[in-house]
């Protein structure tokens, strides 16, 4: 899927009940519409919202490999401060620091919305 303003790659769908909504890392949104309503995409199960399905496709990498190395090393992520848990994610997931903080931000408002 690319982005029908600027081409950008990392676009994210999320099925609203009226509609399906795209959008790009650049900020450009659009929608499409279901079958019933003359479209092309199949209505959900559910409109349920995970973390996975607000992530871009690099997020999606990136989050796994966060989930991936807290499930091996518990104890550690226990322990640590953020900063410690920051350069570690960093060594290990091959990642910069802005590009996991924006995803533990992305997480956290995520996390907040649901409570709500």
């Amino acid at each position: 899927m690319k982005c029908k303003q600027c081409n950008e790659t990392e676009v994210i769908k999320i099925n609203k009940l009226e509609h399906v909504k795209y959008q790009c890392q650049q900020g450009h949104m659009w929608t499409e519409e279901y079958v019933d309503n003359g479209g092309i995409h199949t209505r959900p199960k559910s409109y349920n919202l995970r973390i996975e399905d607000i992530l871009f496709p690099k997020e999606k990498k990136l989050y796994q490999k966060v989930a991936d190395e807290i499930e091996k090393n518990e104890d550690f992520f226990a322990a640590a401060n953020a900063k410690e848990i920051m350069n570690y994610m960093v060594k290990k997931c091959g990642f910069s620091k802005e590009e996991i903080y924006k995803l533990f931000k992305k997480i956290t408002q995520f996390n907040n919305k649901v409570k709500d």
